[in-house]
């Protein structure tokens, strides 16, 4: 038996409307496949039975895949060489109307909100093309202010649970948080109120866009007004960058009582991340050293590990801490085997060889400190990091 092939649910859209063009039947019924099945053998002389046309076209239950020889051989009837052929079409018209329809909608000539809203909703996020036609739409609610159709977007229910999807939406919405960092008022204002009740906002905006620079400006603005009961970790998280703004503005009772917040909320299980920054400011705060060797004692992979080093090493550097007190950063040993080749892994491991140069340089050891910075590659910057990471630069090359 020929094994079948994936056809999207836009596919077989675009199937239904160069049907009912070509042969002037709507396939909406049996009777409408019947009728299709005589054409195709009247007129193309292809014979594709009725049963097979309704089990492609979902009007009776079961798997709606099909075989490459069917898909090729009904595509040939519409006048195209074979189904890849057909896919190529469509995909190159879909880019020619994409492009014009945002130019129009750019110009004011044109408003599509729910022909847009009808294409974002179809993304699966899994090309590339996909996500830089989703961050163009983005970056056209931006440029006239359609904050209405921004709002819709939010609501689509993005698969975050998956780390490529999520990844990718971080590089679609990626211009709200430049005009952000640009204090466009409207738009720190608009996310504010996103955040209290939109869960993609608090995942993508909130928790991948770190701006630790802004915690005294509109990160921190953001911070207050995120409710805490739509994402898993985020009365962690939120108490976390609470307790680091309040330690900015030498609050130390209000840092205590945010970090005590989020350890009466953490839980094992939760995103090595966060534990580094509780073990950083269990450390900065309470004086505790035992936090971190705790909890880097509890992973056993290679990322999670890297992520605890990361975030609790780079804490205390920031916060002018003598990060050569502690000795896990000589212990941990970077496989090239193990590492996922990931944007944040690549990033991660960036800030890692730059917090074990400045750990080696302070122990008096230039040599290490100097193969460290060797394992370097400035390409892989995480934009919420990246004063910081040419603030170590300087500083390492300087007293090596």
């Amino acid at each position: 038996m020929p094994a079948s092939v994936p056809i999207s649910f836009h596919e077989k859209k675009w199937l239904v409307k160069i049907i009912q063009d070509v042969y002037g039947i709507q396939v909406i019924d049996a009777y409408s496949c019947q009728k299709l099945s005589e054409e195709l053998e009247r007129k193309a002389k292809i014979s594709i039975s009725y049963n097979t046309l309704r089990r492609l076209f979902g009007i009776i239950k079961g798997p709606t895949n099909a075989s490459r020889f069917t898909l090729d051989s009904l595509c040939k009837g519409m006048g195209y060489s074979d189904f890849t052929s057909f896919q190529q079409a469509v995909s190159q018209f879909e880019k020619d109307f994409f492009n014009e329809m945002l130019i129009l909608n750019r110009l004011g000539n044109r408003k599509d909100d729910q022909i847009i809203l009808g294409i974002v909703q179809q993304f699966q996020m899994k090309t590339w093309d996909e996500v830089y036609q989703f961050k163009s739409i983005i970056d056209l609610c931006l440029e006239v202010k359609n904050f209405d159709l921004l709002t819709q977007i939010f609501e689509i229910p993005f698969d975050t649970k998956s780390e490529d999807v999520t990844w990718r939406l971080y590089v679609s919405f990626q211009s709200i948080y430049v005009q952000s960092c640009q204090n466009n008022e409207a738009v720190i204002n608009y996310v504010a109120e996103l955040l209290k009740t939109n869960e993609l906002a608090q995942r993508i905006l909130l928790q991948l866009f770190v701006e630790e620079d802004g915690l005294q400006g509109y990160y921190g603005k953001w911070l207050l007004a995120t409710s805490d009961d739509l994402v898993e970790d985020m009365p962690v998280f939120k108490n976390l960058m609470l307790c680091q703004l309040a330690f900015e503005l030498r609050d130390i009772p209000g840092a205590q009582r945010h970090l005590a917040l989020s350890k009466q909320s953490f839980q094992e299980g939760m995103h090595p991340n966060l534990k580094g920054r509780i073990a950083a400011w269990d450390y900065i705060l309470e004086s505790k050293s035992e936090t971190v060797f705790h909890f880097y004692k509890g992973l056993q992979d290679f990322s999670s590990k890297l992520s605890l080093l990361v975030f609790f090493y780079r804490l205390l550097e920031v916060y002018q801490q003598d990060i050569s007190q502690f000795d896990l950063m000589e212990d941990f040993v970077v496989d090239d085997l193990l590492i996922n080749f990931s944007f944040p892994e690549k990033h991660n491991l960036n800030k890692l060889y730059l917090l074990k140069a400045r750990y080696f340089i302070l122990k008096g050891n230039k040599v290490q400190a100097r193969s460290a910075m060797s394992q370097i590659n400035l390409l892989y910057i995480y934009s919420c990091d990246k004063g910081w990471v040419n603030q170590q630069v300087a500083i390492i090359e300087a007293a090596c």
